[in-house]
Formats: structure tokens, sequence, C-alpha cells
């Protein structure tokens, strides 16, 4: 791959992150003119940063599911331990 098709598409991934952005067309706008200023080391920084934020947003709802599902499974096993715990309370009473 050339440096050239590997410029074009980092060009275009930066393209697609920056038109995904929930912002207004002059915060855009405003962003796109100040890419030209930045080397390439920034510029690829920038595109990590973004797209980090890009797959968050996208994750979102797995995420809150999956957290949800996390709890449902804690809340469930404390429920059981502490049947199973006054269970042994009973059985070390009888003992006694």
């Amino acid at each position: 791959m050339s440096d050239l098709q590997t410029a074009e598409e980092k060009g275009r991934k930066l393209g697609v992150l920056i038109a995904s952005l929930n912002i207004s067309e002059e915060e855009r706008e405003a962003l796109l003119s100040l890419l030209p200023q930045m080397t390439e080391a920034q510029l690829e920084e920038f595109t990590n940063v973004l797209e980090v934020k890009y797959l968050q947003a996208a994750t979102k709802d797995t995420d809150k599911k999956l957290a949800d599902d996390l709890q449902a499974v804690d809340d469930k096993f404390q429920e059981e331990l502490g049947k199973v715990n006054a269970d042994t309370i009973k059985a070390l009473d009888s003992i006694v």
C-alpha cells in the first residue's frame, strides 16, 4: 500500500468520524479549519480520540444492558447467599 493510499484511508476515516459527531455545522466547520494546521502525529491522535468516542457512543446501549444483566446476576447471588447463610445459622442453632 502506498503512502498516498494510506493517507487517503486515514483522511476518509477522519472524515467519517467528524461527520458522526453530534455537533453543529458551525462547530464542524471550525474543527475542519483546524485540521490543515495539525501535524501528522496530532491528526493521528485526534483520529484515535474520535474513534474511541464513536465506539463509546455506538456501544452505549449494549454496555448499559450488560451492566443491568450483571447487576441482576449479583442481586440473585446475594439473595441466594442470604438464604444459604440463614439455613446455615438455623442448622448451627439446632446443634447447640
